[in-house]
């Protein structure tokens, strides 16, 4: 009876002595389920973080795009607003380089800027299939369009035109075929001379376009 009360003291021993071991274990295993869980926590911020600073990095960039286009367009606005309210550096006159043309106008040139103000009066419906385009002739006969002219109910027409090449002497109202983006085949309808540097005042003679000799653009 002895021995069986030892080894039972023993089982209970034993038992008693898991039961403290599991009560260590168990407290480190939560610990470090604990840390592990705080780990990929910082992690998984971490990584929101990143995310978040190039979302906002992005956002930033495409903000300060924004800006510059907004400067770029105020820019060329006021721009524009300063080269209609100007008088120019010259004006003329819009001859009659066909002997069908009942179109009539003034041009205003602004050489510093390389622009000229065109006012276009007596502007019939054009020919179905066919628009009024502005073009800037050089002396050596090339020719650039400059842009369309819409005519308005009353006849009347206006382009502010940019870009004027380098040794422009004529500005020209030409038809021809809508959606052309060259000039062949365009007929020309009147013209005015553009002023040469340094030229100012009323230009009151005829341009010299290859026009009023019967010679349509070549390009």
């Amino acid at each position: 009876m002895a021995s069986e009360r030892i080894e039972f003291g023993s089982v209970l021993e034993s038992k008693g002595s898991e039961g403290k071991l599991w009560l260590f274990i168990i407290p480190v295993i939560v610990g470090v389920f604990a840390i592990a869980g705080y780990g990929i926590t910082q992690v998984s911020k971490a990584g929101s973080v990143e995310r978040e600073a190039k979302a906002a990095q992005q956002q930033v960039a495409e903000l300060q795009k924004t800006i510059e286009q907004r400067d770029k367009l105020l820019t060329d606005a006021r721009a524009e607003e300063g080269i209609q309210r100007s008088a120019g550096s010259a004006a003329a006159l819009f001859y009659g380089v066909n002997p069908k043309a009942q179109e009539s106008g003034i041009a205003f040139a602004h050489p510093s800027e390389k622009a000229v103000r065109a006012y276009f009066y007596g502007l019939a419906a054009p020919p179905e299939g066919q628009e009024y385009v502005v073009a800037a002739r050089t002396k050596g006969g090339e020719a650039k369009a400059l842009g369309s002219v819409l005519p308005g109910n009353d006849g009347t027409g206006f382009l502010l035109a940019k870009d004027i090449p380098e040794g422009t002497t004529a500005v020209e109202l030409l038809l021809r075929p809508r959606d052309q983006e060259n000039l062949d085949g365009a007929e020309p309808r009147v013209a005015a001379r553009y002023p040469a540097n340094g030229e100012r005042g009323v230009l009151a003679e005829a341009p010299p376009t290859q026009a009023r000799r019967g010679r349509g653009p070549r390009g």
